[in-house]
């Protein structure tokens, strides 16, 4: 019995703990939901909830109800500040695996922001430190996140650019970092720990 409750554990099947909250670190349904949302007491993840303002949704809207395109220069440059800024902080408290973004605009995850620690150690020193702060003049949100994997919260369609729901998908549409930048912050952190 315990191997077979363990086999479907966050799976559809299972019919108490809710699948969506165990992939993605959220639910759609919120505290509505119908199953368990297990937060874990330790976890390499934290959540940051609302974390990142996307210029695009302070966009003024257009005669056809969508918001007006922003120069997508500017908004990268907006972009790559916010991801820096966050990287310094955290990565003050242990080495970082990686940050995720989301760029979904459901509620349950629009803002999103993953960071993964190398060890839960540095996740739990991170989310200590962070608790009760602000960033941009808002209250940060901060919570443990099942989520190690990623490769099973994000929408493979998106990542093909095939996805028919948008930003309302259900799940993980990661905002992309150039690698270049990417590299370039690892790197100095690297340099920075020998």
């Amino acid at each position: 019995m315990a191997d077979h409750l363990a086999s479907i554990h966050g799976t559809e099947k299972d019919r108490v703990n809710c699948p969506f909250y165990f992939k993605i670190g959220a639910c759609r349904h919120g505290n509505k939901c119908s199953r368990l949302h297990n937060k874990p007491t330790s976890s390499q993840t934290i959540l940051f909830v609302n974390l990142y303002q996307n210029p695009a949704l302070k966009s003024p809207v257009g005669k056809d109800g969508l918001p007006k395109p922003k120069n997508p220069y500017k908004s990268q440059k907006q972009f790559e500040f916010f991801y820096e800024d966050l990287f310094q902080e955290m990565s003050f408290f242990g080495a970082i695996d990686n940050i995720y973004v989301c760029d979904n605009l459901s509620d349950h995850l629009i803002g999103n922001v993953y960071v993964k620690f190398l060890s839960d150690k540095s996740a739990m020193k991170a989310l200590k430190s962070v608790s009760g702060r602000f960033y941009s003049k808002r209250l940060i949100v901060a919570e443990t996140s099942p989520v190690t994997d990623f490769r099973e919260s994000t929408c493979r369609q998106y990542e093909d650019n095939t996805c028919n729901r948008g930003g309302y998908c259900n799940f993980m549409h990661l905002k992309p970092i150039k690698r270049s930048f990417r590299n370039k912050l690892f790197s100095l952190k690297k340099s920075k720990q020998e």
